[in-house]
């Protein structure tokens, strides 16, 4: 059964604008790999019982080790990345740890306002 709700489209919008563009979009963490982008599950204080402002983490996954070829496989994502989801409010260089792995990463949040009809 698939969600519903505002934070569900919230979700399903950044999610379509990053297979849009073209990147392998991860939603499972138990599917999380290099060469993906994982989004992680949107977090939002509500504003009132009609509108939330809602954050989603995408994180993109390089291949290891962290080295350069990583790094400029980073930054290449991320501004693919910045060119076609609206609301970027950070970026910043991470590690993402999937099974006993240190992966290199880059973690963009992205605000969306939404409310409902």
């Amino acid at each position: 059964m698939s969600a519903t709700g505002i934070l569900a489209a919230a979700y399903e919008n950044v999610c379509t604008r990053l297979a849009n563009a073209g990147m392998v979009v991860v939603r499972d963490p138990r599917n999380a790999r290099p060469m993906s982008v994982f989004v992680e599950l949107p977090t939002a204080p509500p504003f009132n019982s009609n509108i939330i402002d809602v954050t989603i983490v995408c994180r993109i996954l390089a291949a290891g080790p962290g080295d350069s070829d990583a790094a400029d496989y980073l930054l290449s994502q991320a501004d693919v990345i910045h060119q076609n989801v609206e609301g970027i409010i950070d970026i910043r260089p991470s590690t993402a740890i999937i099974g006993e792995q240190q992966i290199p990463a880059y973690d963009l949040t992205v605000r969306v306002s939404t409310r409902r009809n």
